[in-house]
């Protein structure tokens, strides 16, 4: 694990405290005990003891009402009613408040169960210090934790993305005794994955099989999963037909993952046949599928058909929700109909669904596509006015069209909007310093907001960045640009742009990054090559730089970021050539790499 990036936690929040200590301890102290788990009745006759609890805790705040009432009810609860209650709790507070209380009630004994409920409950809500502070409770009561209250604890984890801490309970449980399941594994190879640490995910996968847990269809379903999100997919196509060859019979769920991965990679026709194969092998769609399809068929530009998808749904009985909605307002911004994307998402209103933040985010694009500010501004306030708080991406949509504004008037209504969401990026950028001599204020100041964004997902962060360095770049705060673009790098906000592909064979990914960006990503990545041959003596003796297709095309070889790296490139006599007829992919190699990347101006490329 030692080349993971380290997780910035809370000093309360640390699994390694003297409380795990004494949890290990009494964990091997009792491995030749009972259980301790107690065995009770079923509800029977006492399930309206439940319903009464769960509806006052439903509608009162954890307090001495609360506990009034309780006490009026004179119940008397034992472990397995308290853990349906639990069950039911959405307010981690008033879970914790009735958790306790119980425990001071006279002849009431809290059992594994409970605990374990407990701890998903806090872990839901991120709130690690009272799951520490839970645990040593569990060991004083002699409760037994097992495999399932570990897995609460490392999937609590691995949901807020502090990833180190999630592998140290993995190591904690078996230090103690306690082995992992299927379900142990298969968490920490998503969470691992979709954070794009892929090499430990496939090394725990492999881990996984040498203990002699063979996958099953859910297991295979995961690392199928999580190859294809992190842009492998011809690995999972693999994997997935080593699931069929081993006898492992794809379900819905698998189809599903196959469909939506190709999809992603736009491999629309793929995408249909599998869907097809799916119906022959005996499987009716479901709300997922037929989402899935529509934004196949969306993307192919039939979106006609996409709306006939959405008619035969409902004369399947899938009721379609807000996503559904979301799904056409979406398609039809993009498509340019601004007309059929706001009736769509009025037809959601009349449907009595509320919209979530990604629907209003692509209605407030779409707006944004055709220069219709006052409407984005009216869309931003009845978001406000429902209560959403806009997201990492509506704060990045914004931004990136105030980088490409036609007009200070323009630019001037995209700040206002801006200032409008109220989000932390706002003042992130507001309050970015000016470069200093070697550039450390500006990139304390990205490491301190990155932390601080720290539990948002990979690729909400990374378009964030991505519109900060494209929007510093063309400002003219270069600089700036460079470090914001260092700290991302070191952060793994980009873990797929620098990589070596095999002995000093380095790859340079730019196609998922705005021209701006780019630019400035290359820029500060040969001048990395450059200080290493000064440190080392090493040079890589090739270096392949992707350009793909940039955000604003789709066209490989002619995008606005092919364009930009070029007229870099050219600018500063870079050697390269491209093979294959290939004009995406710029190769330099050998003897005129090495010198080029030995002048002086390679350090300062990205000022120009």
């Amino acid at each position: 694990m030692s080349n993971l990036n380290s997780n910035v936690i809370p000093s309360h929040a640390k699994v390694s405290d003297p409380g795990i200590d004494g949890f290990r301890k009494s964990f091997r102290d009792m491995k030749t005990a009972t259980t301790g788990v107690c065995m009770t009745r079923p509800l029977g006759g006492m399930g309206h003891v439940v319903e009464s609890v769960s509806q006052i805790l439903r509608q009162l705040k954890w307090g001495s009402a609360a506990e009034q009432a309780l006490k009026n009810l004179n119940f008397s609860m034992d472990a397995y009613q308290a853990n349906q209650v639990l069950k039911q709790i959405q307010d981690p507070a008033v879970a914790l408040g009735f958790f306790y209380w119980l425990k001071k009630q006279a002849g009431f004994k809290h059992d594994g169960h409970t605990y374990t409920t407990m701890v998903g409950i806090l872990g839901r809500a991120r709130q690690f210090g009272s799951i520490n502070r839970l645990l040593d409770q569990m060991v004083k009561d002699e409760c037994q934790p097992n495999v399932v209250t570990y897995n609460r604890l490392i999937h609590s984890y691995g949901r807020a993305n502090y990833l180190n801490e999630a592998m140290n309970v993995f190591n904690q449980m078996q230090e103690i005794g306690c082995e992992p399941d299927r379900v142990t594994y298969c968490t920490l190879i998503d969470i691992h994955a979709k954070a794009g640490f892929l090499d430990v995910a496939m090394d725990l996968y492999q881990r996984m099989q040498a203990v002699g847990l063979s996958p099953d269809t859910f297991t295979y379903s995961v690392i199928i999963n999580c190859l294809g999100k992190a842009g492998h997919l011809p690995a999972a196509d693999r994997l997935f037909c080593e699931m069929v060859d081993h006898g492992c019979v794809p379900n819905l769920v698998t189809y599903n993952i196959m469909i939506a991965l190709q999809a992603k990679a736009r491999n629309y026709d793929s995408a249909l046949k599998l869907y097809r194969d799916m119906q022959n092998a005996g499987f009716e769609p479901d709300k997922v599928t037929y989402s899935i399809v529509m934004e196949v068929l969306g993307h192919c530009g039939y979106l006609d058909e996409a709306e006939a998808i959405f008619g035969e749904m409902k004369r399947k009985n899938w009721v379609p929700d807000e996503p559904v909605y979301g799904l056409l307002v979406d398609l039809w911004g993009k498509a340019g109909n601004i007309e059929k994307a706001w009736r769509w998402y009025q037809a959601m209103l009349q449907a009595g669904l509320r919209p979530n933040v990604p629907t209003y985010n692509s209605l407030l694009s779409a707006f944004l596509r055709v220069h219709r500010l006052p409407d984005a501004y009216n869309l931003l306030q009845s978001m406000l006015d429902l209560g959403l708080n806009p997201s990492l991406q509506t704060y990045t949509l914004l931004l990136s069209y105030c980088t490409e504004a036609r007009s200070p008037y323009d630019m001037g209504i995209c700040s206002q909007l801006m200032a409008v969401t109220g989000h932390p990026a706002h003042m992130f950028l507001l309050s970015m310093p000016s470069a200093g001599p070697d550039g450390r204020n500006v990139r304390d100041h990205v490491d301190k907001f990155l932390d601080m964004m720290h539990s948002e997902d990979r690729e909400s962060k990374r378009g964030l960045v991505d519109a900060v360095v494209d929007f510093l770049h063309k400002s003219g705060l270069k600089e700036e640009a460079g470090s914001v673009w260092e700290v991302a790098a070191e952060k793994n906000v980009y873990p797929d742009a620098v990589r070596e592909k095999s002995s000093c064979y380095w790859l340079i990914n730019l196609h998922v990054m705005s021209d701006g960006t780019a630019v400035t990503a290359l820029s500060r990545t040969l001048a990395w090559f450059r200080q290493q041959i000064l440190v080392s003596g090493i040079s890589p003796s090739r270096i392949d730089i992707v350009t793909g297709w940039g955000r604003r095309s789709r066209v490989t070889g002619s995008s606005l970021v092919r364009q930009a790296v070029q007229d870099l490139l050219s600018i500063f006599s870079f050697p390269f050539f491209t093979e294959n007829g290939n004009s995406g992919c710029f190769v330099g190699c050998g003897e005129p790499l090495n010198r080029w990347l030995l002048q002086s101006y390679v350090e300062r490329m990205h000022l120009l």
